[in-house]
């Protein structure tokens, strides 16, 4: 229980977010639904689905860029609590349609309408958490929530969807208002947050300044609050800048959110290549054996999500991120090995070694964009890298099939392990970047006293 102590110390208004956004997780599984409903219940053939389920994933692209201007122009709470109430009616609406080609479009809208509430809840995490190892651990168990409710929704669900899937429907559609509603009531952002009216221009390095800092300069800020136009009255929100000209200005975000796209590529292995490799080893067991991996894969993240917190808590984001891309190497790579050994025991250990990985990198991915950009860029930004992970789920299959067409299903484990390693080079080329960069600036900090 002591781990848990890693959670401790954060404010009312995260836990409550993080047990919405568990809730909300519960019914969060669009994409498997929209499979099943058109092939299960309404006979569709499965190239047919396919082309639904593609359109959903199309459109979250655009969704994620939306929600992410919208949240820093009209505020990170309304713009989850919107896109909830809206999915919300249309998944209900949906029980009103079995049968009908029309849940199938529903859906798809479903899907836009969730993709704009992702970078409002990354931006309003990082709006109430002013210190980065507070971040940490609410971005940590606010993936551990999730993947809570995505391992109980779907089994409870399975139950009901092929006889009653009219109950799913409307069971989820509660779901969402019972989390929007949580959100409404107890997450309580500040009005007029001097740090969500502040845009410099410059990279923001540590945002959340220290007490004794602010101690020392009262009559300082107090000048700046009362003399500085720019200011914008309490209560009210500045309109966005200008999106571009921040990124010029800041190149080394713009390289972290570029490079990232490596992170979904290595990730979406778990869901494509995976289950081909365990289609060609284990023959006609193949598909039980994956659906243990990804038991295997929901065990680890709920008993190590904390561990790994705790033990990685006083490293940088970026060491962080360059250490959960060497264990993606290593967990992936290892399935080279079940081209002479094709035993089970390997795919366990490789599951484990990725899924350590994929903690590390994820809940740690927004943290280098946090502390970076003002919280009237936050969205956007959010946003930013949002997109560029659709890119990476989108591509990922289709440039692995070249792979695998053109060499064997083992040596595409070889390639990703490549793409690890320098994914892990990357980040620690600009945690070296960022140093000299801050240094130059004369602004030390301590976390690039830190070594790699």
């Amino acid at each position: 229980m002591s781990l848990f102590k890693t959670y401790a110390g954060l404010s009312r208004d995260i836990y409550y977010l993080c047990l919405a956004r568990t809730i909300n997780s519960m019914g969060d599984f669009i994409f498997s639904l929209i499979t099943l409903v058109l092939t299960l219940q309404m006979g569709m053939s499965v190239v047919s689905a396919g082309i639904f389920v593609s359109m959903a994933a199309l459109i979250s692209g655009p969704g994620v860029l939306l929600g992410g201007y919208l949240s820093d122009l009209m505020g990170k709470k309304t713009i989850i609590i919107s896109g909830q109430v809206l999915s919300a009616l249309m998944i209900i609406s949906c029980s009103f349609y079995s049968g009908t080609i029309t849940i199938g479009y529903l859906l798809i809208a479903v899907m836009f309408f969730i993709s704009i509430t992702r970078p409002a809840y990354n931006a309003l995490i990082i709006q109430l958490c002013p210190e980065e190892k507070q971040r940490k651990s609410a971005f940590s168990l606010m993936y551990l929530g999730a993947n809570l409710g995505i391992a109980l929704g779907p089994l409870i669900a399975g139950f009901f969807i092929k006889d009653y899937v009219h109950i799913v429907f409307l069971s989820i559609g509660t779901v969402f208002l019972i989390s929007t509603f949580m959100i409404w009531k107890k997450v309580h952002v500040a009005a007029g947050d001097p740090a969500a009216q502040t845009l410099t221009g410059e990279p923001v390095h540590h945002t959340h300044t220290e007490q004794p800092q602010r101690k020392q300069q009262p009559r300082q800020q107090k000048h700046k609050q009362s003399g500085s136009p720019s200011r914008q009255p309490q209560g009210s929100n500045p309109s966005p800048s200008r999106l571009f000209p921040m990124l010029l200005k800041n190149p080394l975000i713009v390289f972290f959110i570029v490079v990232s796209f490596l992170n979904y590529f290595i990730y979406m292995q778990y869901s494509f290549s995976l289950p081909l490799q365990m289609n060609q080893t284990f023959g006609e067991h193949g598909a039980a054996y994956y659906g243990s991996v990804m038991t295997i894969n929901a065990i680890s993240v709920i008993l190590l999500t904390t561990l790994v917190l705790s033990a990685t808590r006083s490293i940088t984001a970026l060491n962080s991120i360059a250490a959960g891309a060497l264990f993606y190497g290593i967990g992936f790579g290892a399935l080279y090995l079940l081209g002479d050994w094709p035993h089970f025991a390997i795919v366990v250990v490789s599951t484990v070694l990725w899924t350590i990985g994929e903690i590390l990198v994820q809940t740690n991915i927004n943290l280098y964009i946090a502390s970076r950009v003002p919280d009237t860029h936050q969205g956007r930004f959010n946003g930013f890298l949002l997109f560029v992970g659709c890119l990476g789920y989108t591509l990922s299959p289709y440039l692995t099939g070249l792979f695998i067409r053109s060499l064997d299903m083992e040596s595409v484990w070889i390639i990703i392990l490549g793409i690890s390693l320098f994914y892990a080079l990357c980040m620690v080329l600009l945690w070296y970047m960022d140093k000299n960069a801050a240094n130059k600036r004369g602004m030390q900090s301590p976390e690039f006293s830190k070594s790699v």
